[in-house]
């Protein structure tokens, strides 16, 4: 079975696809545009890792990609040694349960036997207390037994309850009101989105007013900041309270922009604009905008993206 990895970056996903076999691996990446296929034959004593980190340089794969793959590795190696011990414990325990049961019904069947075969002996009515004894022990063997499969089963239900219960415990811990910073809270967002299900987009953390749950983050960040912090549904740009007009406004012209360019396959903008900034004009007149943002909006490189930054003006050098 391949192996999955995928990052998000604003709109851009970069997406790495690995299958491993004995003599090869095989590597399907997509960044953005960027799609390559190569498969690594192993031909050395390298380890699998060692093959990789020259495909993940030729091609500029993220730190996080990186990272996700090394630690899919480091469990994969552990996996595979503790495969056997694993195997072997199971073992372990099933013929040490087996055993117990098997001397349980021996010792009940022979005191029940010997039992009959003494009271035969003695009132000379042989084999009626022999067989009796027989069955007696192979009865209360039995029960034994059954007794002992309920007390073991009832032990692991209560310790999943108490499992259950210590889970809720923490989903329901009061988090403390912290102060956390732009960065702080720029990571945990990433660490959160990592641990959704494909399909899931961090978008689930943003509230209407564009300003982000916490209570999804608390167990990230130890806490809830005390300020309020907003996210773009569209870019994943994140804004302090004095800026919390800018992501609702990135939004609606994130996708107006890309409604223009779908239909007429060119950017919003001034042909000679050094600075590409998005033409409202262009947007309004198409009727992709009701009306003129306030805040002033520059197309990037990266796939149209937007952006409230405005951009340097590149100097020319003269020899």
């Amino acid at each position: 079975m391949n192996q999955q990895f995928t990052k998000y970056f604003g709109r851009i996903t970069e997406n790495l696809e690995l299958g491993f076999e004995e003599k090869w691996i095989y590597v399907h990446y997509t960044k953005g545009s960027l799609e390559k296929t190569a498969c690594l034959l192993k031909n050395g004593n390298k380890s699998e890792e060692q093959y990789l980190e020259n495909f993940f340089e030729e091609n500029n794969c993220s730190e996080e990609i990186k990272k996700e793959v090394r630690k899919f590795l480091k469990n994969k190696k552990n996996d595979n040694d503790s495969t056997w011990s694993e195997f072997t414990s199971f073992l372990m325990k099933t013929l040490s349960l087996n055993m117990v049961f098997g001397i349980t019904i021996i010792i009940c069947v022979f005191g029940g036997f010997k039992l009959g075969a003494f009271l035969d002996y003695r009132y000379h009515i042989y084999p009626f207390f022999t067989l009796s004894g027989v069955f007696a022990g192979i009865g209360l063997g039995g029960l034994t037994i059954y007794s002992m499969i309920q007390k073991y089963f009832k032990s692991s239900s209560k310790e999943e309850k108490q499992h259950r219960s210590d889970l809720k415990q923490t989903e329901d811990k009061t988090y403390p009101v912290i102060e956390v910073s732009m960065d702080e809270v720029r990571k945990a967002v990433r660490e959160f989105s990592d641990s959704l299900p494909k399909g899931v987009y961090r978008t689930i953390l943003v509230l209407e007013d564009n300003s982000i749950d916490f209570k999804h983050l608390a167990h990230l960040l130890g806490g809830i900041p005390s300020k309020k912090y907003y996210m773009s549904k569209e870019t994943y740009d994140l804004f302090e309270e004095n800026e919390k007009q800018i992501p609702i406004e990135m939004d609606l012209v994130q996708k107006a922009v890309d409604q223009y360019v779908k239909e007429h396959k060119e950017f919003p903008m001034l042909k000679f604009d050094p600075h590409h900034r998005v033409n409202y004009y262009q947007l309004l007149q198409e009727h992709y905008l009701k009306t003129p943002p306030e805040t002033q909006f520059y197309i990037t490189d990266l796939d149209g993206l937007i952006t409230h930054i405005k951009p340097q003006k590149k100097t020319s050098s003269h020899s």
